[in-house]
């Protein structure tokens, strides 16, 4: 599937919580295997594996889950969130319903993870047995962009990273910066840190396959920079055409 068709999918996609019970078939359990192993990472230097479980090994509603396990290293949260966004859009595309579980863990003594990693995050998905998508963005309930960029040129670029899913609809993401560098820092929230670090990633990848989208390049770095109060800096990505 290519990035073109991944960008696509954040304007309908939406989570859902209903499902047929019965498994997908498996051919298109094959092809999410070949999609998944093409992924591309935030931080290629981070080990990660990733597991499709059924409801025998985690306690899901749907047939199917797939759990992202990592090294413990900086950044992996949100490396974790940049991968698996990238099936959750991959999912919606193929009108397969998907939903993030932020604490739903695999069941103890059933699946262990890899040697050297933890579990991070989960993603159940199936055939969905309710309405999977939206039909514009007027139905997802967002910030505005105002609220969370004053970077008014490059709006139409920041729209995909603004519809990005998070946890408890936190939002935590704010753009700063200019034109040629965005700077993505996060709000500080005791509660929500943890899962706000798979937030940022997940609305790195939006904006990653936004900038794709207009013909743009993506350089990442996390060389700190300039934030504003309150916020934490996550990274910065150079533009280019």
């Amino acid at each position: 599937m290519d990035h073109e068709t991944l960008y696509q999918a954040i304007f309908h996609r939406c989570s859902v919580r209903k499902y047929d019970a019965a498994p997908l078939p498996k051919q298109t359990l094959e092809e999410l295997r070949s999609f998944m192993s093409g992924l591309l990472p935030l931080l290629p230097e981070i080990k990660t594996e990733l597991k499709l479980l059924g409801p025998d090994s985690i306690k899901i509603n749907a047939p199917h889950a797939v759990c992202l396990y990592s090294e413990k290293k900086d950044g992996w949260r949100m490396n974790a969130g940049f991968l698996m966004e990238q099936i959750d859009l991959y999912l919606s595309a193929g009108n397969i319903g998907a939903c993030w579980l932020g604490m739903i863990k695999p069941d103890k003594g059933k699946t262990a993870p890899p040697e050297g990693m933890e579990w991070l995050a989960t993603l159940c998905f199936g055939t969905p047995a309710q309405p999977m998508h939206r039909t514009g963005a007027e139905q997802f309930k967002r910030k505005s962009l105002n609220e969370i960029s004053g970077l008014t040129d490059l709006y139409h670029v920041l729209e995909a990273a603004r519809l990005a899913p998070s946890a408890m609809n936190s939002q935590p993401c704010f753009y700063s910066g200019d034109t040629h560098s965005i700077v993505v820092s996060r709000k500080k929230n005791l509660m929500l840190g943890k899962l706000n670090q798979i937030d940022t990633g997940i609305a790195l990848c939006c904006l990653w396959l936004s900038l794709l989208h207009q013909g743009m390049t993506a350089e990442f770095s996390f060389e700190p920079q300039p934030v504003p109060e309150k916020h934490i800096f996550m990274a910065s990505v150079k533009t280019g055409k």
